[in-house]
């Protein structure tokens, strides 16, 4: 092995026994709201600079906080081709933002790279739409089995870009100003970072102008979805 990978080696082993020690999954930055910048369960701002808000594991911010006190370890102290940014023999920029010329071994590069092409999808944006049913599509429930005596399309209500937990679903009439609530559980996403909400919320599917609207609060950051606007409270006979 290598001197460069050696230390490279201890780095990993000394993140990891700080984050065992500090018994946390994750430093409060990126935690929380954050509006737009709001991570995921799991992963917090990797904080190359203080406005890098890219959603990262918690070991990854670690290192990056390590290798910026170190930068000046791996630069050339001679300069060079790249006068006072040139690094020293095995090392290369890190480039997680735009010019960030802190010098770190090529695998710590590609992973600022991995991580920011990931950005999207480890971010709580709470992504919501509708969809529609009909409740012979729905499993029977009850003991004995009952079902609806209509067939009438009712509107599902689905999320992702949201945290595993339970969720808040409220249902706000526009014209009569009356609300519905329900706390629907959200399972994991097989196909995504984070959470996926699946809601049959048995509310009729009907035609006309918007009366009234949908919003979906994240279980852990508290954020509020878009409004998903639809008509309800019509009659199936």
């Amino acid at each position: 092995m290598s001197t460069t990978s050696r230390r490279h080696a201890r780095q990993l082993a000394v993140a990891a026994a700080a984050l065992a020690l500090a018994g946390v999954a994750a430093p409060a930055l990126g935690a929380g709201n954050y509006g737009a910048d709001t991570c995921l369960d799991g992963y917090v701002w990797r904080g190359a600079i203080p406005t890098d808000h890219v959603c990262v594991t918690p070991l990854v911010r670690m290192q990056t906080a390590q290798e910026n006190d170190q930068a000046a370890a791996h630069r050339s102290p001679t300069g060079g081709p790249y006068g006072p940014d040139t690094c020293l023999n095995g090392y290369v920029w890190r480039e997680a933002v735009a010019n960030d010329h802190v010098c770190v071994i090529p695998p710590r590069r590609q992973q600022a790279r991995n991580d920011n092409a990931r950005a999207g999808a480890r971010r709580a944006t709470l992504h919501a739409w509708t969809t529609y049913y009909r409740p012979s599509q729905q499993p029977c429930t009850g003991d004995p089995c009952t079902q609806s005596s209509d067939d009438a399309q009712r509107i599902r209500v689905r999320a992702d870009h949201i945290n595993l937990g339970t969720a808040t679903v409220l249902l706000h009439r526009t014209d009569t100003g009356r609300e519905k609530v329900w706390h629907p559980r959200v399972g994991p996403n097989p196909s995504a970072p984070g959470g996926l909400l699946v809601f049959a919320s048995g509310m009729l599917r009907c035609t006309g102008a918007p009366n009234a609207y949908f919003v979906v609060r994240d279980p852990a950051s508290g954020r509020w979805s878009a409004r998903l606007n639809v008509r309800t409270g019509c009659s199936t006979l």
